[in-house]
C-alpha cells in the first residue's frame, strides 16, 4: 500500500517564524497556487481516501489538492493529525520564545527526546507521536487498499512518518527530516513494516 504525506501550505506564521500549532493562520496567496499545483502532480493516482487535519491550513490544502483530481474521493478529518501543541507559546515568534525558554526551544528542534514543555502547556512529542501514528494505522486498517493521502502539518508529519519508519525519537528532527510546505512524501507498507520511497519532494513547484 502505498501512502502519500502532505504538508500544508505556507502561512503567515510560518512566513514570520511564529509557533504555530493547534492555533491557526491564514495561508499565503502563494500556497493556494501551490496546492494546484500538487494537485496537479497527484491527480493519476487512484487514491481511495483523504485522512486530513481538521485544522484549517491543512484541510484547506487537502481541499486544494483533491480539487484537481477530477475524480470523487472520501475525505476525512482526524483529531489525531492535528499540529504539536505550543500552549501558551502559539503565536509567539521562534526567537522570543528562545529568550524564554532556550533550553525547551532548543530541544523541541534538535532533541525531541529531552524537549520538555510543561512550562508553557505544550505537548510532548510522545503524545504527538502516539495520535498520528494511529490515524495512519487505523486508515491502513480501514482500507484495504490504497494509495491512500495524508495531509498534515510540518512537526506532526516528521515525527509521524519517520517513528513508523522506525527512527528512534531522539533522531527524528535530524537533518534529513525536514518538511517544507506542499511538500509530497511517499512510504509503502507491506507485510507490517513502511519504507521510504520519497521524502519532502516539491519538484512540481519549480
Amino acid at each position: 500500500m502505498k501512502l502519500y504525506f502532505v504538508r500544508h501550505g505556507k502561512t503567515e506564521w510560518n512566513l514570520d517564524d511564529r509557533l504555530q500549532g493547534v492555533k491557526d493562520s491564514p495561508l499565503l496567496p502563494q500556497s493556494y497556487e501551490d496546492m494546484k499545483k500538487c494537485g496537479q502532480a497527484l491527480k493519476e493516482i487512484p487514491f481511495k481516501a483523504v485522512y486530513t487535519s481538521p485544522i484549517k491550513r491543512a484541510k484547506e490544502t487537502a481541499e486544494g489538492i483533491v480539487s484537481q483530481f477530477g475524480y470523487d474521493v472520501p475525505m476525512y478529518e482526524r483529531p489525531g493529525f492535528v499540529e504539536l501543541s505550543f500552549g501558551d507559546l502559539e503565536g509567539e515568534k521562534f526567537l522570543t520564545a528562545k529568550e524564554t525558554f532556550p533550553n525547551e526551544m532548543f530541544y523541541l528542534r534538535n532533541h525531541p527526546d529531552k524537549y520538555d514543555p510543561s512550562a508553557f502547556n505544550g505537548e510532548n512529542y510522545d503524545s504527538m507521536i502516539k495520535r498520528s501514528t494511529t490515524v495512519v494505522k487505523e486508515a491502513i486498517e480501514d482500507n484495504e487498499t490504497g494509495p491512500l493521502l495524508f495531509v498534515g502539518h510540518g512537526a506532526m508529519l516528521i515525527a509521524c512518518m519517520r517513528t513508523l519508519l522506525g527512527v528512534p525519537i531522539e533522531r527524528i528532527r535530524e537533518v534529513e527530516g525536514m518538511l517544507d510546505n506542499n511538500s509530497v512524501t511517499v512510504l509503502s507498507f507491506n507485510d507490517g513494516e513502511f519504507t521510504l520511497d520519497d521524502w519532502n519532494n516539491t519538484d512540481f513547484l519549480s
